[in-house]
């Protein structure tokens, strides 16, 4: 069973995409607070699909790694 560092986080996609906070933002049009929350799990991203894709753009990354990254554990 994999331990809780190997687990696919939205932080460690942006890390992986070579991003900032605040690049990551500004690339989504949202604020650094906003990119906070989500990878402190504060708060989950609320997207339409459009903002999805950019999401995932952004970040170079499948769906299936943002689903991943972004589920309840």
């Amino acid at each position: 069973m994999p331990g809780q560092d190997d687990q696919l986080t939205l932080a460690k996609l942006r890390l992986r995409a070579g991003l900032t906070q605040r690049k990551m933002a500004d690339e989504l049009g949202i604020t650094i607070k906003t990119v906070s929350a989500w990878e402190r799990r504060v708060v989950e991203p609320r997207l339409t699909i459009p903002e999805v894709q950019r999401l995932m753009d952004v970040l170079n990354c499948t769906f299936e790694e943002l689903l991943e990254a972004t589920q309840d554990r």
